[in-house]
């Protein structure tokens, strides 16, 4: 059997993409042990890239790194409020230069009105049951725990890799630059993919660009692209479309579509610019299971509507410090 890693194998298994957010759930039991052979092997090649000085240096700040992580998702991915408050922290260790916690927690306001929505759909569920109707009942409860288990997997899919750029850059301020790019570009932990890694790339050199503007633009970029990746954790949580011969009856098919979702605008006030929740429209037919679409429309919706400016993106960073902090 070839070296491979873990997602790699998967991805094998599966016949199709595969990311490292999967091995967190059910895809997991598909590894048998003849794998992790495999991987180990790919881990060893991949080592052996690093220069000899810096091996074992690495693997100690690997370490370290994913020692904080498991406390820190110990500590913080329990709750949607107790992942609030943990999306702050990695935010203020890096100034909110990058907007993604930022963004990440508005987008929390608007996943605390869903699973609000999901619950008066509950209401009907004795209803229609009663009818003979029992598919409310399983798609509301299925609903509930993809947007739960999103919210869930979207941060212990993040805080590693952003834990890992935060540790390569106290590196590099201390004047371990090798060290520093070793860990970014070594052999990567099962937690984290290729994708992962574009983005701690993205991230740690955006972080070191000297122009404001520059930094802002590139930082507001990136957090776009960070935002596509979470998006891919609720489509997988979703689960796959099934080809259907009929339309959803209307009940069902108003859980998916939405004419629109309370997203974030900055407003000018009389004491400055100041962040409200109004109405996004989405386009006409928008269905919350369309990825591509959802990608599109919730990316104006969450990111851009706050970070296309720094005045209004340095409004949105005292909206969640006042409101979580």
């Amino acid at each position: 059997m070839r070296a491979a890693t873990l997602v790699e194998s998967l991805a094998e298994l599966l016949d199709g993409p595969a990311h490292s957010f999967q091995l967190m759930g059910e895809d997991l039991a598909l590894l048998p042990g003849a794998r992790l052979r495999a991987a180990a092997a790919s881990y060893e090649e991949a080592l052996a890239r690093i220069p000899a000085s810096l091996r074992d240096p690495f693997e100690r700040e690997q370490a370290a790194v994913l020692r904080e992580a498991h406390g820190f998702l110990r500590k913080h991915n329990r709750t949607v409020h107790t992942r609030l408050a943990g999306y702050l922290e990695p935010g203020r260790r890096c100034d909110f230069e990058y907007p993604w916690p930022v963004v990440a927690m508005l987008g929390i306001c608007q996943v605390l009105s869903g699973l609000h929505r999901n619950r008066l759909y509950g209401l009907f569920v004795p209803a229609a049951q009663r009818i003979g109707y029992p598919a409310l009942a399983h798609l509301v409860e299925g609903t509930d725990d993809a947007l739960r288990r999103t919210n869930r997997g979207i941060f212990a899919d993040s805080v590693p890799l952003v834990l890992l750029v935060l540790h390569a850059q106290a590196l590099r301020a201390r004047g371990q630059a090798e060290l520093a790019a070793a860990l970014l570009e070594g052999p990567l932990p099962p937690v984290l993919d290729q994708e992962s890694r574009a983005l701690a790339r993205g991230l740690f050199d955006g972080l070191a660009e000297p122009d404001r503007a520059r930094r802002f633009a590139g930082l507001a970029a990136l957090t776009l692209r960070h935002f596509g990746r979470e998006q891919a954790i609720f489509t997988h949580h979703l689960g796959p479309r099934s080809a259907r011969r009929r339309r959803d009856p209307p009940l069902l098919a108003r859980l998916f579509a939405l004419e629109s979702v309370p997203a974030p605008v900055v407003e000018q006030g009389r004491r400055g610019r100041r962040v409200v929740f109004r109405p996004f429209a989405l386009p006409p037919g928008f269905d919350v299971r369309d990825h591509a679409a959802r990608v599109a429309a919730f990316g104006r919706a969450f990111v851009s509507s706050v970070t296309s400016d720094p005045d209004d993106y340095r409004a949105a960073v005292r909206y969640v410090i006042e409101r979580f902090g």
